[in-house]
């Protein structure tokens, strides 16, 4: 009888332990660039304490007579909920992503978490780089409606391209 109990007690022990998952490392700050043709489309930056920047074209991309620059504070939650959307795209930062078929006039630009950085194109339409495409989108537009109505802390002159 004694055998009986020990035996799922001694195949428990050699189960298999749950995969430890290292924490993501510390990062300081976010930023991001988006840009079409060689133009500015916006740029922003986001420190782990929830403050940022946001700049755009005005009145826009393509007759852009002005860079805005306006800032925004989200705290550490809205720092913490910009690294969620972006997760995908920085764990395959440093690495080229997958674009296969590519549709060409879209946006394109980078992710910096810290010194690591990912190159992306909104034109790849390859599977595996579309949860990583669609982080970028909803990481820009949160941080774009962040930076709405907001006071301008900087405005820049754009010489004509």
């Amino acid at each position: 009888m004694r055998l009986f109990f020990a035996l799922p007690l001694s195949l428990a022990a050699c189960a298999p332990a749950a995969p430890v998952v290292a924490p993501a490392p510390a990062v300081s700050s976010i930023a991001m660039d988006r840009s079409s043709w060689g133009r500015p489309v916006s740029r922003w930056t986001i420190d782990a304490a929830g403050k940022g920047s946001y700049t755009v074209p005005e009145p826009d991309v393509f007759n852009a007579e002005r860079l805005v620059t306006r800032g925004f504070a989200t705290g550490p939650e809205g720092f913490a909920e910009i690294r969620k959307l972006l997760a995908i795209g920085e764990a395959r930062a440093g690495r080229e992503l997958v674009c296969g078929a590519r549709i060409t006039d879209q946006y394109y630009g980078t992710v910096r978490w810290g010194d690591v950085h990912l190159v992306y194109d909104m034109g790849c339409q390859d599977k595996a780089t579309e949860e990583v495409l669609k982080g970028i989108t909803a990481a820009e537009r949160k941080v774009a409606a962040w930076a709405a109505n907001q006071p301008i802390l900087e405005t820049q002159k754009v010489e004509r391209q």
